[in-house]
């Protein structure tokens, strides 16, 4: 078919004739649509079976899709509640470290009540905070639990019946946890002052009064009867009562103690119960590290340990003098018929050498029996390392 190029059209813009092209005297009825585009039926009155494909594959295709968005739907309202749970819970923590904090806060505001103490005659100011400070079985933990009824005198006090002399000490443990009794000095039954350095703090060896050492074991009896059992603990850990064991009668100066076999150990046995409260090393030139054990060892074969008694460890300089004093955390008590053996490693510069070693010595009424036995360093019953013992009689 040619095309006719009209007025006001393009060449780029073709013209087709829209004539009829149907078969003569065909209407819309045999084309088989109707005019909407429907299926319609054919002659024989059979709907076409390529629209019942056409409709059933639509069909399945909007089902999957319905589906799909169902499970969309599912997933999502399944990460909502979620995240919602996850808000709930951290809001109900929020509420609770609010309730904690008011309560704490509630606490505090009336625990700064003033409380008002007679001991023995001596009036004392502190807080029911302050009284709850130490754990059971402190007896003012009980008192002012709110479980007793506590009866107060006519000047507004709550009077105990004890010596006042010492509540001062006892007090301050309470706000604070630590004993720091003044100075502290150091006993020596020998009465020799000697400079001392042990557990990380310098102390004097010099004269102890009687009454330093009756006062501290009066506050000991005192925190006894308050069932302060942390003071009392505090209190034997101080180095009162101390009675030095002098095993070596010469302290080698010039010739040096070498430290490369191993350890140095010593052993030995007391008479009557006592606390070892530490060891002394020999001095040294330079400088040197000790990590110690104390060990009970059976009396039949030494390198037996039958029990681990105590620990400690420390570093040492020159600084520290002739005679490095190496105190253990907490007293070790040690009992008659049993033996014991004192093991330090020592790491570092060459030392010096205690000689001419007593077998047995006697101080403050005990008897310490040193036992034949060279360690692998060479320390024995004789010489090497461990020129004093401190102990405290019990």
């Amino acid at each position: 078919m040619s095309s006719t190029q009209t007025p006001g059209e393009t060449e780029s813009s073709p013209v087709w004739s829209t004539k009829d092209t149907s078969p003569a005297g065909a209407d819309a009825t045999t084309s088989g649509r109707s005019e909407a585009g429907a299926p319609v039926p054919s002659p024989n009155g059979r709907t076409s079976s390529c629209s019942m494909d056409v409709a059933l594959s639509r069909f399945k295709a909007g089902a999957s899709s319905f589906h799909s968005m169902i499970s969309e739907l599912v997933a999502a309202t399944e990460a909502e509640r979620k995240a919602l749970e996850e808000a709930r819970k951290q809001l109900e923590e929020e509420r609770l470290a609010w309730e904690l904090e008011r309560q704490r806060v509630h606490t505090i505001l009336n625990d700064v009540e003033q409380v008002t103490l007679n001991v023995g005659g001596k009036k004392f100011t502190t807080s029911v905070n302050t009284l709850r400070n130490a754990p059971n079985p402190s007896l003012f933990n009980a008192m002012f639990s709110g479980r007793h009824k506590l009866n107060k005198d006519e000047e507004g006090c709550y009077f105990i019946d004890r010596d006042g002399r010492h509540f001062h000490d006892i007090l301050n443990y309470l706000r604070d946890g630590h004993f720091n009794y003044p100075g502290p000095v150091l006993p020596l039954s020998d009465g020799a002052a000697t400079s001392f350095s042990g557990s990380g703090s310098a102390f004097s060896l010099a004269a102890h009064t009687a009454a330093d050492l009756k006062y501290l074991l009066e506050l000991r009896a005192e925190a006894n009867y308050y069932g302060l059992t942390g003071l009392m603990a505090a209190i034997d850990r101080f180095p009162h009562g101390v009675t030095r064991v002098a095993r070596a009668a010469a302290l080698n100066m010039e010739d040096s103690w070498m430290y490369e076999d191993g350890q140095d150990e010593l052993v030995f046995t007391v008479d009557k119960p006592v606390q070892l409260l530490g060891v002394g090393l020999c001095g040294t030139e330079g400088g040197l590290t000790v990590e110690m054990e104390l060990y009970e060892v059976d009396p039949e074969d030494y390198n037996r340990e039958l029990a681990t008694c105590c620990s400690a460890a420390q570093s040492f300089t020159k600084a520290d003098g002739n005679v490095l004093r190496l105190m253990l955390p907490d007293p070790a008590t040690l009992q008659p018929g049993k033996y014991y053996m004192l093991s330090a490693l020592i790491k570092g510069s060459e030392s010096y050498c205690c000689e001419d070693c007593l077998e047995t010595v006697i101080a403050g009424g005990v008897t310490v029996a040193f036992q034949p036995w060279e360690s692998p360093n060479g320390t024995s019953e004789q010489r090497g390392q461990f020129p004093e013992l401190y102990i405290r009689v019990l």
